[in-house]
């Protein structure tokens, strides 16, 4: 099994973010909430930007790292910011190069995230959405605790296809 490391993306991990995050679009347009077209217009200094204004552990992107530093791998978290609603975090946008599936690589990111949220005071559950037909994805979610609270019909429509995610949380 390759050898990763996990760790928070900072601004200068953002060009290798952009290239993998557009990869990962491309290859999973279901998957996502983003489309490719979507993307590729934000600029590498508006990501920069992005990374520059995130705090975690609220809000973060962690990324799998090879050992040449190549990332291969990330998911994102932020808690929510309204009063009422800061007992949740959000995990979106998890993604690992097909060649590591089933690798660990989907474990060791979802584990971090999991352990940055811990941290926050009065964080009490993490939420997710899953396309109903990623199997592989929901798995890994239960093998890690969360469990489905809900069905989001119609969630995704793209190229003419609709998709349905399944709601899951994590309760800490």
């Amino acid at each position: 099994m390759t050898q990763l490391h996990i760790r928070n993306l900072t601004t200068q991990d953002a060009a290798q973010f952009r290239e993998l995050r557009l990869r990962a679009l491309q290859e999973y347009p279901e998957a996502f909430g983003s489309s490719f077209e979507e993307e590729q217009t934000v600029t590498l200094e508006q990501t920069i930007n992005v990374f520059a204004a995130r705090q975690a552990p609220q809000n973060f992107v962690a990324g799998a790292f090879q050992e040449d530093g190549t990332l291969v791998g990330t998911i994102g978290f932020f808690q929510q910011s309204k009063r009422k609603l800061q007992h949740k975090g959000m995990i979106w946008g998890m993604y690992v190069i097909p060649g590591l599936h089933g690798a660990g690589a989907g474990s060791k990111l979802l584990q971090h995230v999991i352990e940055q949220a811990r941290q926050i005071p009065g964080l009490i559950q993490i939420q997710l959405a899953v396309v109903t037909s990623n199997e592989p994805a929901k798995r890994l979610y239960q093998k890690h605790g969360f469990v489905a609270y809900g069905l989001e019909k119609d969630a995704l429509i793209t190229g003419g296809q609709s998709y349905d995610e399944d709601l899951m949380a994590l309760y800490l």
